[in-house]
């Protein structure tokens, strides 16, 4: 009985070992698909940027305005991959405390963020991805994002690097 019970307990906690490591795995898939969006930006890398993201998306980013009104910035994907990675500027954006949801081939990446210009604080805000796994790697079928330039809370990852 007791030999029956060990296997038995193994077994099901090798199971949801498994689960934990696979999910894992995708999780860190997601983080880098993520940290590939950031580097595009970084380096203005319009093929690695176009490498990461579903043709035809939608991306949405919503500013705060005066007297707590907030504007919806729309972008198709051929504006976001222009916008993102044209030249004159150096920029640079870092997430933190992310929280990431997967549900077979889908999943969303939430965290704050910070954003600098030229090596300066620019704003802050919230990051929301929307992934699809296309059996090969995460891509981002929906960027949408917080552009926040009051109460922005201090980045645990500490000042930029230049």
């Amino acid at each position: 009985m007791t030999y029956i019970r060990v296997v038995s307990i193994t077994i099901i906690w090798l199971l949801f070992s498994s689960a934990s490591i696979a999910d894992e795995q995708q999780r860190r898939a997601i983080i880098e698909t993520v940290n590939q969006f950031f580097l595009a930006i970084e380096t203005k890398d319009a093929e690695l940027l176009e490498s990461i993201l579903i043709p035809g998306s939608l991306n949405i980013s919503s500013s705060e305005q005066l007297e707590g009104k907030s504007e919806l910035t729309k972008m198709d994907y051929e504006r976001m991959v222009s916008a993102l990675t044209r030249p004159g500027r150096d920029a640079k954006e870092r997430a933190w405390d992310e929280t990431i949801l997967i549900q077979g081939h889908i999943a969303i990446f939430w965290a704050p963020y910070d954003f600098h210009v030229d090596g300066k604080f620019s704003h802050c805000g919230v990051d929301s991805f929307q992934l699809v796994n296309s059996g090969e790697k995460w891509l981002i079928s929906n960027a949408s994002w917080t552009r926040e330039t009051q109460d922005c809370p201090q980045s645990p990852l500490g000042p930029i690097s230049q």
